[in-house]
């Protein structure tokens, strides 16, 4: 095992009571007072305050961390519930950065300042927002995100704990530019030129702890940082499986991304690309079902008595005389169903469609499992 330096330097004593809600950690051999300091003068910024943003702020908060940004430009939603354990019922419709800080504070109960960013960090404000942090945890939720904060903390030299969730897998790893020994290395290292968006836990679900235990390996990797303390993940990506439990390790060295990359850009293990504040993309476009059609166009000859079932943003162009329904994805979830959905017979066709064919397949699987037995997700919107 071959520690890193320490991120953080002893910025000031522990205070007594600091030293007594820290007791458990003073008693960890190779870690002690002088550690625990560091975590009390540590200034960690998180991207995303929901489904890893989310045990990853609290297990940092609880550790002793002295400071911890918050970057979300999102609101709180009953859906998010299921994962994002920062928020509650009550906090529906606030901003998630408001309601993940009055949390972390209650928990705290002092000794800790919470900075809220509340907008999406981007190309144009990306460096701005990680001057002054001494470290990022990225649970985003899109690669536009992710590559901007790559790209503005290896211009800062400042270490990248990232981590993904998507359907039951997860991914964890240390990006680094600036690392000691010959060690750095970065996420477009390893994953190559941005891609375009793909599935994200909205169009394919994901399990709800499993969040949980990529988010609080993410607080490990920053615990380990920035006291410099065990081996953290630098050179190595840590690959979860909620379905068996297993953690595996794939070595990497830059700028070999074949390490993990696949012929035509697709990610490594189980194609786990993506979070959502944590759990997000994870591939590029859906191959179109069978005597449907192609991404892009749906067969003019549609079966009879086929219902199209729009998912998408945007109202699908579809050929005169289609049946054609609007529904929402989370209210399908709910069994909140249109008339015209409601009535259509279960052995009947139906045909789901949206702008890039990705939430098109969540929702098919949704009515499938509601019972119709003849749905068939389409490509992107544009139907011929």
């Amino acid at each position: 095992m071959t520690s890193l330096p320490p991120l953080v330097p002893v910025r000031e004593p522990l205070a007594p009571d600091e030293r007594r809600r820290a007791a458990r950690h003073l008693l960890l051999g190779g870690f002690g007072p002088e550690a625990q300091a560091r975590l009390a003068g540590a200034r960690v910024v998180v991207i995303g305050a929901g489904g890893l943003g989310s045990p990853a702020l609290q297990y940092l908060a609880a550790a002793g961390v002295g400071t911890l940004g918050i970057v979300d430009d999102d609101v709180v939603a009953p859906s998010n519930l299921q994962r994002q354990i920062l928020h509650g019922p009550a906090d529906a419709e606030r901003a998630k950065t408001a309601s993940a800080a009055d949390a972390l504070r209650a928990q705290r109960g002092g000794g800790l300042t919470v900075v809220e960013h509340r907008l999406r960090l981007d190309t144009t404000n990306a460096r701005d927002l990680l001057t002054g942090y001494d470290l990022v945890v990225d649970g985003s939720d899109t690669f536009a995100t992710r590559y901007a904060v790559s790209d503005a903390a290896a211009a800062l030299g400042m270490p990248v704990v990232w981590g993904t969730v998507l359907g039951w897998d997860g991914q964890v790893s240390v990006w680094w530019s600036a690392a000691p020994d010959g060690r750095a290395i970065t996420y477009p290292d390893v994953f190559g030129p941005q891609p375009p968006e793909g599935d994200s836990c909205e169009t394919v679900g994901v399990l709800g702890p499993a969040c949980g235990a990529v988010g609080s390996a993410l607080a490990v990797e920053a615990v380990k940082l920035l006291t410099g303390t065990g081996d953290v993940a630098l050179g190595r990506l840590l690959v979860y499986d909620a379905r068996t439990s297993a953690w595996d390790t794939i070595p990497l060295a830059a700028p070999e991304i074949a390490a993990v990359a696949r012929p035509g850009g697709d990610a490594g293990p189980e194609d786990v690309r993506g979070a959502e504040a944590g759990t997000g993309p994870a591939g590029g476009a859906p191959p179109a079902p069978a005597g449907v059609g192609t991404p892009g166009t749906l067969a003019a000859r549609l079966p009879d008595g086929v219902l199209v079932v729009d998912v998408g943003r945007l109202p699908a162009n579809v050929p005169e005389g289609t049946l054609v329904v609007r529904a929402d994805l989370e209210a399908l979830a709910a069994g909140d169903l249109p008339a015209a959905l409601a009535d259509h017979p279960s052995d009947a066709p139906i045909v789901v469609v949206c702008e890039r064919g990705l939430r098109s397949r969540g929702a098919a699987t949704l009515l499938t499992d509601l019972g119709w037995s003849d749905v068939s997700p389409a490509g992107p919107l544009v139907l011929a």
